[in-house]
């Protein structure tokens, strides 16, 4: 099973390769987006930097080398892996918050809406992600002077925050191969209520999004759609 038109998805050992090439997981990509390369801070309203991160997490689940869920007439669904261990048994750090994911899917008698994924995790999605990132060397936690307080994670690097943006630019960029991963990442920026991190680094013209969106299969477009239609409700309501 594939969700790309072309080379799948690998992750890339961040041991192995330069952390200026990220950690190859789009969550991670994602939540570097949502956040300030020096000071950390949110461009979203926390419930819309969650809704986003899930959706990158469920991608995640779609698109690693063996899928572990797809959607199917916008519910999702485990996709039967004999022999697959526990949470418990998930080693690394990268490994546990996808396999809790997974988990938690598998535990449902049935079958639920993206949507109700999509809401469920976005309340925590965002400090999975930032533990993860913390684990990987991408983000730390400055001495804080107020002990009552919690601080916040910052990017170590500001460049390498800032790679991911250029990751997720690349789909749009005419003059770029379009490869799956960059068009994966530019699609959930952009559904999320990003996209004005991908204009301030606008080419005339640029490619739109339809168009690297074409490398993607049908269950990535849906998860995709599903995590703008949940944000747009998600602003709408705290309007009211």
């Amino acid at each position: 099973m594939a969700y790309y038109r072309g080379d799948g998805y690998r992750p890339v050992p961040v041991l192995e390769k330069s952390r200026l090439a990220g950690t190859g997981r789009v969550a991670d990509d994602l939540y570097l987006i949502a956040h300030h390369e020096i000071t950390g801070r949110p461009y979203l309203s926390p419930r819309g930097v969650g809704i986003g991160l899930a959706g990158g997490l469920l991608a995640e689940l779609m698109v690693a080398e063996t899928p572990a869920v797809t959607l199917d007439r916008g519910c999702v669904l485990p996709v039967y892996r004999p022999n697959r261990r526990p949470v418990a048994h998930y080693g690394r750090p990268d490994e546990l918050v996808p396999g809790h994911l997974l988990d938690l899917i598998t535990a449902e008698s049935e079958p639920r809406p993206v949507r109700d994924w999509l809401l469920f995790l976005g309340r925590t999605s965002a400090a999975d992600v930032a533990e993860r990132l913390e684990c990987s060397g991408y983000l730390i936690r400055p001495k804080n002077w107020l002990p009552w307080r919690t601080p916040r994670p910052v990017p170590v690097d500001g460049d390498w925050a800032h790679c991911a943006l250029l990751r997720a630019r690349g789909a749009l960029d005419p003059g770029r191969m379009l490869t799956p991963y960059p068009a994966l990442l530019a699609g959930l920026t952009l559904a999320c209520g990003l996209g004005f991190r991908l204009a301030d680094l606008a080419s005339a013209p640029p490619r739109s999004d339809g168009q690297a969106a074409q490398l993607l299969l049908r269950p990535l477009h849906e998860l995709i759609t599903a995590v703008q239609v949940t944000a747009d409700s998600a602003v709408l309501s705290a309007r009211r």
